[in-house]
C-alpha cells in the first residue's frame, strides 16, 4: 500500500521521477503528463473532439469529464495542447520562432523560405520541428544564414557544408518542399562512398575501381533513375560489387601480380581460398578483361546449390498468422508480408510502392504491380483499407504530398527496404524461403509467362520456378477445367 511518507505518479506508480502536477485522481510526474497532454480524440464521456489528459477507468477522457482544474487552451490560437511556454501552445511558439530564425533583416521572413515556413508551420506535430532545431543546431544555423543571405539556396551550400552530414535532413526538406531542384542521392551518396572508399588504394586501384564504378554502375543507375526504376538496393548492389573488386586488387597486389599479368591460376585461387562473395568480382573481371585492364581469363558463374523455400502449408500458416489481429504487427508490416506471401514481391519493390498503385473503391481493391490489375481479396483488402485511413509518418512537413504506400521518415522518401526486413525476419519469416514458395504457387496456378507479365519478373525467372514446380501447361488446363 501506497503510504503518506513517499510521493507516487497516480499512472506508473514511480516515486523517483520528476512530478509535474496533481490531478484528482493524485500525483502526475513529468514523462505521463507529457504523454497525457499530447493525446487527442473522441472523449467517450462527452462524445466532443478534445485533448484527453483525463483518466477514467483507464480511457483518456477531457479535462471537464475528468475534473482537472487546468485550461490548456493556447491564448493566441485556441488550440487545446500541452504548453510549451507559458499560455502558447508548440504551433504558435514554433511560428514565433521560425519568423525570428527565418527573418531576412528587414523584419519579414525571407520570400524564398516562405514555402519551408508555411511547411514546417502547418504540420500536425509541430513539437517535434521545435525539438529538430534544439537538437540540430548546425541546421538551425545554416537556416538562419541562408534566411540572411549569408548562404545560398544551392546544392554545393549542403554538400559543401563542414558537417554535410547534419544539414542532410535539411537539404533533402529543401528539395521536398520545392526550394532546390531535385537530384538522385542515392547516386550522389554512391559517389561519395566511393571517394572515401578508395582514400588508402594505391593509384592503379584507385583509377580501375574509379572507371568500373562510373562506367558501370553509376551509368546503371542513371538509367534506372530516368525511367523511375532506381532502389536503394541498387546502391547496396553497387557498393558491394565494387567492394569486392577492390579486394580482389587487393588480392593480386598482395601476391605482386600486376593486374595485366592476372592468370587463370590467380582467378580459381581467388574463388577457392575466400567467401563465396568473392563470385561477385566477376562483373569486375569481365569488363577489365573487355577493355585491356585485365588478360582474357575465365571467370565462372556461381550457381546457388540450394534455393530455400518453405512449403506451401508453412507459408499458408504464415498469411494467417498475418492476418490474425492479435499478432504484434503494424497494418504496414502486414501488408508488406502479404505482398511477399501472396504476391511473390521482393522487398525492394515493396518499400517503393505508390498510392497509385491502389485503387479503392466502396465494393473492391485492385493493385497493380505491372499494367494488370489485380483484385486484393479480403480479408487483405480490409488492413489495405485500414492502412489507408491512417498512413503513418504523415504528422511531419517530411512528406509534401502523400504518394508512397509506405511512407519513411526522410523528407520525400519511402520506408527503407532494410526496416520492413529486420520487421518480418523478427515476425518469423524467411524472406526468401517465403518468396520461392510464393512464386512456385503462383506458376502452379497460372502459366509462368502470365506471372511474369503480372508480377514484374523475367520470363526466365518465372520459367525457372515452373521448372523447379514441374508444371506443364497442361496441369494448368487441368487445373482451371478450360473448355473447348
Amino acid at each position: 500500500m501506497r503510504t503518506a511518507k513517499y510521493r507516487v505518479c497516480a499512472r506508473c506508480d514511480r516515486s523517483d521521477v520528476r512530478f509535474a502536477t496533481t490531478w484528482p485522481e493524485g500525483s502526475i510526474c513529468q514523462r505521463c503528463y507529457q504523454r497525457a497532454t499530447r493525446i487527442h480524440g473522441t472523449c467517450p464521456s462527452c462524445n466532443t473532439q478534445r485533448l484527453l489528459p483525463g483518466l477514467i477507468g483507464g480511457t483518456p477522457t477531457c479535462t471537464d469529464c475528468a475534473g482537472i482544474p487546468k485550461d490548456f487552451r493556447c491564448s493566441r490560437c485556441g488550440r487545446e495542447d500541452e504548453p510549451d511556454r507559458v499560455g502558447l501552445c508548440a504551433h504558435c511558439c514554433l511560428t514565433d520562432d521560425l519568423t525570428v530564425l527565418l527573418d531576412d533583416g528587414t523584419g519579414r521572413i525571407n520570400e524564398a523560405l516562405q514555402p519551408l515556413f508555411a511547411a514546417l508551420t502547418s504540420q500536425k506535430l509541430a513539437r517535434s520541428a521545435r525539438i529538430w532545431m534544439i537538437t540540430n543546431p548546425t541546421a538551425k544555423f545554416l537556416l538562419r544564414d541562408i534566411a540572411r543571405g549569408e548562404a545560398s539556396i544551392a546544392h554545393e551550400t549542403f554538400t559543401g557544408h563542414p558537417q554535410p552530414t547534419k544539414v542532410a535532413f535539411l537539404r533533402e526538406l529543401f528539395i521536398e518542399h520545392g526550394l532546390l531542384e531535385p537530384v538522385h542521392l542515392e547516386i550522389e551518396r554512391f559517389e561519395t562512398w566511393l571517394q572515401k572508399k578508395l582514400v588508402d588504394t594505391t593509384r592503379e586501384q584507385s583509377r580501375l575501381i574509379k572507371q568500373y564504378a562510373r562506367w558501370i554502375h553509376v551509368n546503371r543507375m542513371q538509367h534506372l533513375a530516368q525511367i523511375g526504376q532506381l532502389r536503394k538496393g541498387t546502391l547496396l548492389a553497387a557498393r558491394q560489387s565494387t567492394t569486392v573488386a577492390l579486394d580482389f586488387l587487393q588480392f593480386l597486389d598482395q601476391r605482386a601480380v600486376p593486374s595485366k599479368e592476372c592468370s587463370q591460376a590467380d582467378i580459381d585461387r581467388w574463388l577457392s581460398t575466400g567467401p563465396t562473395t568473392r563470385s561477385l568480382a566477376r562483373g569486375f573481371v569481365r569488363w577489365a578483361s573487355h577493355h585491356g585492364h585485365l588478360p582474357s581469363v575465365d571467370f565462372p558463374y556461381r550457381l546457388a546449390k540450394t534455393a530455400p523455400i518453405i512449403s506451401q502449408n508453412q507459408r499458408i500458416e504464415l498469411v494467417k498468422q498475418t492476418l490474425d489481429p492479435e499478432a504484434p504487427l503494424s497494418t504496414a508490416d502486414r501488408i508488406a508480408a502479404l505482398l511477399l506471401l501472396l504476391f511473390g514481391q521482393p522487398l525492394t519493390r515493396i518499400a517503393a510502392m505508390k498510392l497509385s498503385q491502389i485503387a479503392l473503391d466502396a465494393d473492391s481493391l485492385t493493385i497493380h504491380i505491372t499494367d494488370d490489375v489485380l483484385a486484393v481479396p479480403e480479408p487483405f483488402a480490409s488492413i489495405v483499407r485500414q492502412h489507408l485511413a491512417d498512413l503513418p509518418n504523415q504528422n511531419t512537413s517530411a512528406h509534401r504530398e502523400q504518394r508512397w504506400l509506405f511512407p519513411g521518415m526522410k523528407p520525400g522518401d519511402h520506408l527503407n527496404q532494410t526496416t520492413i526486413m529486420n520487421r518480418l525476419r523478427d515476425a518469423g519469416i524467411d524472406l526468401r524461403a517465403a518468396k520461392n514458395a510464393s512464386m512456385r504457387a503462383l506458376v502452379l496456378e497460372i502459366p509462368a509467362a502470365i506471372v511474369a507479365d503480372s508480377f514484374g519478373y523475367s520470363y526466365q525467372v518465372t520459367d525457372k520456378h515452373r521448372r523447379d514446380s514441374g508444371a506443364t501447361f497442361s496441369d494448368y488446363v487441368k487445373e482451371r477445367g478450360f473448355q473447348s
